[in-house]
């Protein structure tokens, strides 16, 4: 599709939510027009889109520049699109000019094409809105260096979390009753260490010792479901939990707009042989 008519594509779906908040407060001064009259100057338009971008065309570096302002503009009203489906419509916008991740972010938008991305940025630029000051700064740092491949193996690898945000350092020991399920995701330690890179895992295993003098029972949480450990001796003072690595806080931020799977296979692999020390599983 060419540049003038992503846009004039891009403008047609936005007509039908012009009206919106994010729109009429943003967009549109963004963009130097009112998107909700589209519809009525439509035709118009497009021609004149269309007869500019031909001319661009013939027309040098001018032609050139002209070219990418067309490829950044229908980038961020898609993205404006897909964001007002999570965007709170009654909520006033309360955006400063001093909130240097939403603007930064919007012009980010208009460098994504692709539509996986694109929807995550929407996310993230509804969630900004509807409160701002959630995100922080080197979030915006790791979404300029992923790529829909990254994005898709931060999904997969993810899905091994437990805890919420940890994944056990033993996975990538690939002892032999764990190969196969890593072997279907497609995920290795390289791949791991390519997302540890951007910022979405911490640098470094870590290990976490809690006391528990009353040794009551510990829970590890997988997606929605429990595996419940109860100390076994005078030794279960404390619960050592083997090496992990941790998801960052930009991890974390970019997380809640995935949708990792709960995987059966792993689930079952953690019931029989994550081990902590002086403890048993009991369910």
């Amino acid at each position: 599709m060419d540049p003038s008519t992503a846009l004039t594509t891009a403008i047609d779906n936005a007509s039908k939510v012009a009206n919106t908040t994010l729109f009429t407060t943003i967009i549109d001064k963004i963009t130097g027009f009112k998107i909700s009259q589209w519809s009525a100057e439509g035709e118009v338009r497009k021609k004149l889109i269309h007869d500019e971008y031909e001319k661009a065309k013939e027309n040098g570096i001018m032609g050139i520049q002209y070219i990418k302002n067309l490829r950044d503009t229908s980038n961020l009203i898609e993205t404006a699109v897909k964001s007002t489906n999570y965007i709170d419509q009654d909520k006033p916008n309360d955006i400063k000019f001093d909130n240097d991740f939403f603007w930064n972010t919007i012009e980010h938008a208009k460098t994504i094409s692709n539509e996986e991305m694109q929807e995550l940025i929407a996310k993230i630029i509804a969630g900004e809105y509807n409160q701002p000051g959630t995100y922080s700064m080197s979030t915006l740092n790791c979404l300029k260096m992923i790529g829909k491949a990254e994005l898709e193996a931060f999904e997969k690898i993810t899905s091994l979390c437990i805890n919420n945000s940890q994944i056990p350092e033993e996975v990538f020991g690939l002892p032999e009753t764990i190969k196969p399920i890593m072997n279907s995701l497609k995920i290795d330690f390289g791949a791991f260490q390519a997302l540890q890179t951007l910022g979405l895992f911490l640098p470094n295993s870590m290990i976490n010792s809690m006391p528990n003098p009353m040794k009551k029972n510990y829970a590890l949480v997988y997606f929605d479901q429990r595996i419940l450990y109860k100390p076994l001796n005078d030794q279960s003072v404390n619960i050592s939990v083997p090496g992990f690595y941790e998801l960052s806080i930009n991890g974390k931020q970019i997380l809640q707009h995935l949708k990792p799977t709960f995987n059966m296979e792993y689930f079952n692999w953690l019931k029989n042989h994550y081990k902590i020390n002086n403890y048993e599983i009991i369910q």
